[in-house]
C-alpha cells in the first residue's frame, strides 16, 4: 500500500533560505520606526538646564566653574532658528527671554502666552517721549534686538498700540490716532531690522484701559502668531 502524505496547516520556510529570512525586513522596519518615534519625542522636549549641568559635570576635563555657563542659553539663540518657517511659540518665547537677559534695553519687556499667541509688551516710556510717536534712541536699540530675532522666523505678527486716557495735546485728535501712529513706528523699525513679511498694525487708544491713566496701558504689543506668512 502506498503511504499517505500528511500536511500541516502551518508551513514554515527553512531558516537558511531567502524566504526564511524575509521576516528580518519587517523587523528592521519596525526598529527604524521606533527609533524615529523616540528621536521625535526627544526633539520636541524642552532642554533641562539642571540635567545639562549634571551631564556636563561628568565630562572629563570640564571645569566646575564652567559647567552650565552659557551652554543652555546658547541653544536659545536667533542663529538656531529655522529662517523663514513658523517657529513653535514656546521655543520662540525662550529665545526672546534669552535676548532679554543679555540686553538691558529689554529689561522692562513682558512676555505672555494668550490664546495661541506670544505677546511681547513694550512700555511706551521705553519707546517714545510723552505724547510723541517718534522712536527714542533707547527704543530703536530695543527694537533692533527684537527685530533681529523676528527677522529669522516666518510667524505672522501684529503690532498693537495702546494708550491711556491722558490728554494727547494738539498734535493728535485722539488717543487712538496716537496709539496707531506708535504701532506704525514700531512696525517700521522691525522692517528696518530685517522682518520683511507683512505686519498687521492696529491701535486701541484708551479703550482697553478703562479710561484710567496708568503706566501699563501705555504700551505697544508685538503679537506673534502660531501660523506663518509668505514673504
Amino acid at each position: 500500500m502506498r503511504p499517505q502524505a500528511h500536511f500541516s496547516p502551518f508551513s514554515f520556510a527553512k531558516p537558511d533560505t531567502p524566504a526564511g529570512k524575509a521576516w528580518l525586513v519587517t523587523f528592521t522596519d519596525l526598529i527604524c520606526l521606533l527609533l524615529t518615534f523616540f528621536v521625535m519625542l526627544y526633539a520636541m522636549s524642552d532642554p533641562d538646564p539642571a540635567r545639562y549641568k549634571a551631564l556636563a559635570a561628568g565630562v572629563p576635563g570640564a571645569k566646575p566653574d564652567q559647567v552650565g555657563q552659557e551652554r543652555p542659553e546658547a541653544a536659545f539663540s536667533a542663529a538656531s532658528l529655522d529662517r523663514g518657517k513658523a517657529i513653535d511659540l514656546g521655543y520662540l518665547g525662550r529665545v526672546f527671554e534669552s535676548q532679554m537677559a543679555r540686553n538691558p534695553e529689554l529689561a522692562d519687556v513682558r512676555i505672555n502666552r494668550i490664546d495661541g499667541t506670544l505677546i511681547l509688551s513694550l512700555p511706551s516710556d521705553l519707546l517714545f517721549a510723552p505724547g510723541d510717536a517718534t522712536l527714542s534712541e533707547g527704543g530703536r536699540k530695543a527694537l533692533f534686538v527684537m527685530g533681529g530675532v523676528a527677522a529669522n522666523v516666518g510667524n505672522a505678527m501684529d503690532v498693537v498700540g495702546h494708550a491711556d486716557a491722558s490728554p494727547t495735546g494738539r498734535r493728535w485728535p485722539s488717543n487712538w490716532e496716537l496709539s496707531l501712529a506708535r504701532a506704525q513706528a514700531v512696525a517700521d523699525a522691525l522692517r528696518e531690522a530685517g522682518y520683511l513679511r507683512d505686519i498687521t498694525v492696529r491701535g486701541h487708544g484708551d479703550g482697553q484701559s478703562g479710561g484710567e491713566v496708568k503706566a501699563d496701558a501705555r504700551r505697544v504689543d508685538l503679537v506673534v502668531r502660531e501660523h506663518g506668512v509668505t514673504p
